[in-house]
Formats: C-alpha cells, structure tokens, sequence
C-alpha cells in the first residue's frame, strides 16, 4: 500500500518531470527554470508543490533557488573514477586520495565517515577475502560527497591481521592513507580488481544517495591483493550513475 500523501506524490511527480527535462537538455545548464506562477499554470499545482519539488532538485545539486531571482539549472561536472589514481603515488609522494582527485577535477571532495568496528563479512566479501562467511573483519563505512552532495556510498571491509591496531581501526581519517599502512605491515598493494554492475537504485541507495526512485547506480566490489595473490581488504561501492565516468587504461601485451 502506497503510504504516501496525495501532495507528497505531486511535489514529487513534478520534481521528476523537471529533472528529466533538464537531462534531456530543454533547460541547459546556466538557463532558468520557468516560474512558480508558470509551473503552477502548467501542471496544476500550487504554490507549495512547486517549491517543494525545487527544493527535492536543491538537494540533488540540480538548481539554485536564490532568493529574490528565477531559479536556474546548475552545470554538473562528472566524477571521473580513474582505477589507478587511489594506488599510484600523488605528485607529493604521498597516495591520492580522494580530496586530491576531486580538486584536480575542480570539486571540493569530502567525506563523511560512519561507524568503525568489527562487524561479521557479508558472503560476497567473505568469497572475496578468502574467508568463512560471517568471519570478523573491520569495516569502514563511507559517504563520499562532491561539492557537498553525496555521490558514492563507499564500505571497506579489511583482514583484522591487517587493520588491527592501526589507523585503519579508528574512529577517524586514516592520515597517507591505507595502502600505506598496508605496506608498512608488509603487506604492498600488487594489483586490484574491480567488478561492476549497473542497477536500478534500492531504498538504502535513495536514501544515502538523496535519489529518486527511478535513479539507476554503479555497484562495484573491488578486491586488494598483496603478494602471492592474498586478499587483505574489500571496497563495496555504490556509485551515482548520473555523477560518474569510469575511465581504464589496459596494457596491451604483445
């Protein structure tokens, strides 16, 4: 049963119609979005079903709604995951992270870290890090924002023998870096993988992601190893498929 109020479904029908227009390119970026009085005449709402859907695309980081002048679509630049720019080494001799990347995108990254501790591995991780399923790993939860907006749900699941009783276990940013830390363990990172898959996004993605329910995602689980193959730690990624652009680069042997 559909618990949603008849005003709820209008502000939100309309906030849908909007985006789409503006995905579609009827209102580009740096152009207005039309009236309250207009949208009103047009689509038979009121007042209050009109900003309430301005307000849902706010959130989105789609329009500003200044006070006082029409309100216009913003321009949205992707973020451009690059696999290799998280484990080669910055221009600092430190490794890149994800403030770095984003400032050489012209975006201010942040993060918002959730709770740090043991939790049981979920069988996907579990098949990952070579483990019983329900085994104790660490677990780093993770809100990846760009220009203050939510673009990723990032959850790093580590081997206790690697992250116990270091940085990685607290309750707080891991200054350099994880691979470092991994390497001062002996454990250096030798390769990553990363397995991806598209999707319609679920509640939990609408609800971090601050999408709507017609929004599609990028899931990636992607897998460290050190030397001999070892798995040490696993990243499940919930990415905003509107926000990102995947870029590889694939050696070719001859």
């Amino acid at each position: 049963m559909d618990s949603q109020s008849p005003r709820t479904t209008k502000y939100r029908a309309l906030a849908d119609a909007l985006r789409s227009a503006i995905e579609r390119g009827e209102y580009p970026a740096g152009g207005t979005l039309p009236t309250v009085a207009d949208l009103r005449t047009a689509y038979g709402a009121t007042n209050d079903t009109v900003k309430s859907a301005f307000q849902v695309l706010a959130r989105e980081g789609l329009i500003d709604t200044g006070q006082g002048r029409r309100t216009r679509v913003l321009s949205r630049r992707p973020v451009i995951h690059t696999s290799s720019s998280y484990v080669a080494p910055a221009a600092d001799g430190g490794q890149q992270t994800w403030t770095k990347r984003l400032a050489e995108l012209g975006m201010r990254g942040t993060q918002r870290l959730g709770r740090v501790g043991e939790v049981p591995a979920p069988d996907d991780v579990a098949a990952e890090l070579d483990i019983e399923p329900g085994s104790p790993v660490l677990l780093r939860p993770r809100v990846m924002l760009a220009d203050g907006e939510p673009v990723e749900l990032a959850d790093s699941y580590y081997l206790l023998a690697v992250a116990s009783g270091t940085a990685i276990a607290q309750q707080g940013l891991v200054r350099g870096g994880t691979y470092r830390i991994f390497a001062d363990r002996g454990y250096p990172l030798v390769d990553r993988q990363e397995t991806i898959a598209f999707g319609p996004a679920t509640e939990t993605d609408q609800r971090g992601l601050a999408l709507p329910s017609s929004a599609w995602v990028i899931r990636m689980l992607i897998t460290h190893r050190t030397h001999g193959g070892r798995p040490i730690s696993v990243d499940v990624c919930t990415l905003r498929a509107d926000r990102h652009r995947l870029t590889y680069t694939v050696p070719v042997h001859g």
